[in-house]
């Protein structure tokens, strides 16, 4: 492309795009193996009638649980149903709720240790750490390979294999099954959410803004990172996929609507999370003090972020809800749908760019697929080792973030700065000569100056605190699974 724009020079940011792509491609495939994983369990689970994450799960117990009671009701012997191991909601204001894992309590509080009978939060948090993760102690014990994710993450890449083997012949047809049954699932949630218990206090949670956290430019620069990966910006995606249709097609349009849809439907799986989160709330705080059921906020404490959301929180409340079985499947299709799509359109862009670059032209198009898919396979092996989590948010957090800036907004400078000018000058004249669109001064105000000016103000966000810090990841504080979130060497 920067060969055909005439500005040779500029090909390293088409190689920066291909290596973001290939190197998210490599980690976002351990959640196709996760969701399959899921899939297969709760399918496994059929005959018993019990999710395999459900505190009513064979073999499962409540581990033992320490409240903070005041000392002048410790010894009360409502406080404390003996039967249920469950605290009298009479009581929920005397409880005292540690912001940190590990707080000392305060004077006038004490520790009482009981064992409840539902536990559902604790119940999916391990499933996730033991059984699906089988969690190491941290980043420098891999501890071997997870069976049962390894054949859950070889069945993720032979289905993308699928997809791509024959480029957009095949991975052309599968979209049309992938992007469209996600929102038949949507809206089938969207109707069972509505009628939850407790659904307005997680929609307006969702749609009365906190003005106060909107002041954080760490709010900022995360929204700017999910719109970079949601649109595909940065990655050379985009350029590919385009490269296989018409000049003359309206890309204009197409580039404006997949944006309206894409933040569209972003709102539209909001309207359908958060009030299935507030239906989560209202059924934990029976078995927790710390968790009302007028706000959200208690929800930290079980992570309902990344994969906490997917993999912690939503299923706790579908195993709640009438008909858990149904809504589960529902749920992994959905994820399943969403996060393919993701993935074969990098590994798509990957062997094109290969192809195009010449390497391996002797090869056909399945067997240097083939060849691209078995290299991330065998790579990606190291993500579904026990100590594979870690090694997942180590290149979540650290890999391609800064790279997405850095190549957007050089793919800004030398449209619109390369050549005196003259070089969008002509991209202007050859679009109206396509697509019969004008480009306005608007775009060019925005891609000569507003869009490279706040991409570099995200560039320096990241190094400069509080909005970002060299420790992304909180390795200083880290302390060893189990005790802690798992340890990460400074």
């Amino acid at each position: 492309m920067w060969l055909k724009l005439g500005l040779p020079r500029m090909q390293g940011v088409g190689v920066a795009a291909t290596c973001c792509a290939f190197l998210v491609a490599l980690y976002y495939n351990v959640i196709l193996g996760w969701t399959i994983y899921y899939f297969g369990r709760t399918l496994g689970a059929l005959p018993s009638g019990v999710l395999p994450w459900s505190d009513q799960a064979e073999g499962f117990v409540c581990p033992e649980t320490v409240f903070y009671p005041r000392s002048t009701v410790a010894h009360d012997p409502y406080l404390i149903n003996p039967a249920t191991g469950l605290f009298n909601a009479s009581f929920v204001s005397d409880f005292w709720c540690p912001e940190v894992a590990g707080s000392h309590a305060p004077a006038g509080f004490q520790a009482v240790r009981v064992r409840p009978l539902s536990c559902p939060a604790r119940s999916a948090a391990v499933f996730w750490e033991e059984q699906a993760m089988q969690q190491s102690s941290g980043l420098d014990d891999l501890a071997g390979l997870n069976p049962g994710m390894v054949v859950a993450f070889t069945i993720a890449w032979l289905l993308v294999y699928l997809c791509v083997f024959q480029g957009i012949k095949s991975s052309g047809k599968v979209v049309y099954v992938t992007a469209t049954l996600p929102y038949f699932c949507l809206a089938a949630f969207l109707m069972r959410a509505a009628m939850l218990p407790n659904a307005l206090t997680g929609l307006k949670f969702f749609l009365i803004p906190d003005w106060s956290i909107l002041g954080h430019g760490q709010v900022w620069l995360a929204a700017a990172v999910q719109i970079f990966y949601s649109l595909g910006v940065g990655y050379g995606s985009l350029m590919a996929f385009a490269s296989c249709s018409s000049k003359h097609n309206d890309f204009v349009r197409d580039a404006t609507t997949i944006s309206f849809i894409n933040c569209g439907t972003s709102v539209l799986a909001g309207c359908v999370v958060f009030p299935i989160l507030g239906f989560l709330v209202s059924e934990l705080q029976i078995s927790n003090p710390c968790i009302s059921g007028d706000s959200l906020d208690g929800l930290k404490s079980i992570g309902i972020s990344g994969t906490g959301l997917a993999f912690i929180a939503f299923p706790i409340a579908i195993a709640r809800m009438p008909g858990s079985f149904f809504f589960a499947i529902l749920f992994f299709v959905m994820l399943l749908c969403l996060g393919i799509d993701s993935q074969f359109a990098m590994v798509e862009t990957v062997v094109l760019v290969l192809s195009e670059a010449g390497v391996g032209r002797k090869l056909s198009r399945p067997v240097l697929s083939g060849i691209v898919c078995l290299v991330s396979y065998l790579i990606g092996l190291i993500f579904v080792c026990r100590g594979g989590l870690y090694w997942f948010n180590l290149l979540d957090s650290y890999s391609s973030v800064l790279a997405l800036f850095v190549v957007t907004c050089l793919e800004c400078v030398g449209l619109t700065w390369a050549s005196e000018g003259k070089l969008w000058l002509e991209f202007k004249q050859q679009t109206k000569e396509w697509t019969g669109r004008e480009l306005g001064p608007i775009l060019h105000l925005f891609w000569k100056w507003v869009c490279p000016g706040l991409i570099l103000a995200f560039l320096l966000a990241n190094f400069i605190p509080p909005t970002g810090k060299a420790d992304l990841m909180g390795a200083g504080d880290s302390v060893p699974y189990p005790e802690g979130q798992g340890y990460l060497p400074a």
